[in-house]
């Protein structure tokens, strides 16, 4: 082959590879302006055509071969019940190329269908070649199939179970609109909050239940509570292998009464606490108020900052309501003088900061337990004094006696005011504590819990 030819044959060479080169990048140019979806996820589970009880509470997760324009994406997806569009949040990750559907109000046992339409959604202006599309059925509400107990009859009253230092068996009574203890099977998934609310001196857990119950069933909050009331009781009023508390030594945590037991009334309700902070029983749990009035004030306050079990369930709201209360805790040696509005240090008052009004002589509870952990728990957990406006009397009840409850205050609302002022001065900026004065109220459990103060209290957690 001349040297002619030898040219014109590596020119024709030459013009073949480069068409075959530009037929290649036609095709890798038609990969770059697609893209497609890898998966389809809701909770982390792969979402399939018709899936039904999907719960309600549900994200969405979508991925994209590559990023994709929010804009563009949105105009492009689709979430209906029926004909009506269903609102969302959409979340971008991955740099764009993951999707994120939440905050999505869906209904119990309704279909609904969910897909993204092709077409130009890709940051770069890629197509969606394949539309998807899917249908799935929520979740029935299991509520509907549970009747609450309302009327604190004896089919709402329950029975803990516990065992003295012997193994023998003991057990403790309470009221609730739903069998939590003994259904072992049900998950209350329907359940968003937790009401505890706790008698006072006269022991009537009975009427306490039924104050709290009235109260939300007026706000339509009945079905979603978990409302408990539990029953301190004493040996005249206690079955046969009951816990008793034959003193008011409850309110403050002290052990039962019976032979060989080393159960404290505060051990009591961490088993409730624990019970029902349980996120696979309550998976959808998102508040426990602990309620007391007067004696059941006086509990609270102190389980508020004793508790052991607030910490180990970091994912639940905790609200500590102490109504009418007239015996509290102070974390040191100062007292408020009403006279002089100034905070002192008492001279004369032997035991004025014994428990339960100081950490002197704290009940067994607390034995593993420093006063600054209290002084720390008491200070930054959420606590709500509610007052009435009209409990000012200083007869009946109120202790006008013993020179360490005195010392609290002049009368029931005196001493609650002087425990918020103590908290806004000397912990102003770390403190978790609040105070709700509710007019025309005196010593009256149902007044204050079913005040239009107490409602928009709970209505502000909705």
């Amino acid at each position: 082959m001349n040297k002619r030819s030898l040219i014109i044959a590596f020119l024709v060479v030459f013009i073949v590879q480069g068409f075959i080169g530009c037929g290649g990048n036609k095709e890798d140019d038609s990969d770059m302006l697609s893209l497609s979806i890898i998966s389809i996820k809701f909770n982390d589970s792969p979402l399939t055509d018709n899936a039904q009880n999907v719960p309600v509470d549900s994200s969405f997760e979508i991925a994209f071969s590559s990023a994709v324009s929010p804009d563009q994406f949105e105009s492009a997806f689709f979430l209906k019940a029926g004909s009506a569009n269903v609102p969302y949040t959409a979340q971008y990750q991955n740099q764009s190329s993951k999707v994120v559907i939440s905050g999505v109000e869906m209904a119990y046992a309704t279909e609904y269908t969910f897909g993204v339409s092709s077409g130009a959604i890709g940051r770069d202006g890629q197509m969606l070649n394949a539309a998807t599309n899917f249908s799935f059925t929520t979740i029935e509400d299991s509520s509907m199939s549970l009747t609450p107990c309302l009327n604190a009859s004896a089919d709402c009253l329950k029975q803990l179970s516990f065992l003295d230092s012997n193994n023998a068996a003991l057990t403790f009574n309470l009221y609730t609109n739903y069998d939590f203890i003994s259904n072992d099977e049900q998950v209350f998934d329907f359940i968003e909050q937790v009401v505890v609310v706790v008698h006072g001196a006269d022991r009537n857990a009975d009427d306490n239940f039924r104050y709290m119950t009235n109260s939300l069933r007026d706000l339509e909050l009945e079905r979603k509570t978990l409302i408990i009331s539990p029953y301190f009781q004493k040996d005249d009023d206690a079955p046969e292998n009951g816990l008793v508390w034959n003193n008011f030594r409850w309110r403050e945590g002290s052990n039962a009464s019976n032979s060989n037991s080393a159960i404290s009334s505060f051990t009591v309700m961490d088993s409730l606490m624990n019970k029902f902070s349980d996120l696979t029983k309550f998976p959808n749990l998102k508040t426990v108020f602990v309620a007391g009035h007067s004696s059941g004030a006086a509990f609270t306050q102190h389980y508020a900052l004793a508790n052991k079990v607030q910490n180990s369930h970091p994912t639940v709201a905790y609200e500590y309501i102490v109504a009418n209360n007239q015996y509290f805790y102070y974390p040191d040696g100062q007292r408020f003088n009403e006279s002089t509005q100034t905070f002192f240090v008492p001279t004369d008052c032997e035991g004025y900061d014994f428990w339960p009004y100081g950490f002197q002589f704290a009940v067994p509870y607390l034995n593993d337990v420093t006063s600054a952990t209290l002084e720390e728990q008491q200070v930054t957990r959420n606590t709500t004094y509610f007052l009435g406006g009209n409990d000012t009397s200083t007869t009946g009840t109120l202790n006008t006696s013993d020179c360490q409850a005195t010392l609290l205050g002049s009368n029931r609302v005196a001493r609650g005011e002087n425990m918020f002022t103590y908290m806004e001065t000397f912990y102003q900026t770390t403190h978790n504590h609040r105070k709700i004065i509710v007019p025309n109220v005196a010593h009256d459990a149902n007044g204050i819990f079913n005040s239009m103060e107490f409602k928009q209290f709970i209505m502000d957690f909705q």
